[in-house]
């Protein structure tokens, strides 16, 4: 995944990914693809948010 996606793109991608994954009418044959990108995307947006927080960490350092 390019860290120049934003992260809103990237969730909202998630949560039609979640939708599909949740369609009890779905093909079951792409079920485990879809899953796998979701993971995917989990852990890039968990990475996002965690050098965001560090960063923001490391800001609210300086202003002390």
């Amino acid at each position: 995944m390019e860290e120049e996606k934003k992260y809103e793109e990237v969730f909202a991608e998630l949560e039609k990914l979640v939708e599909k994954i949740e369609d009890p009418e779905r093909d079951l044959a792409s079920l485990r693809a879809d899953i796998e990108k979701a993971l995917g995307l989990i852990k890039w947006c968990r990475e996002y948010v965690r050098g965001n927080s560090e960063e923001l960490e490391k800001l609210m350092k300086q202003w002390q």
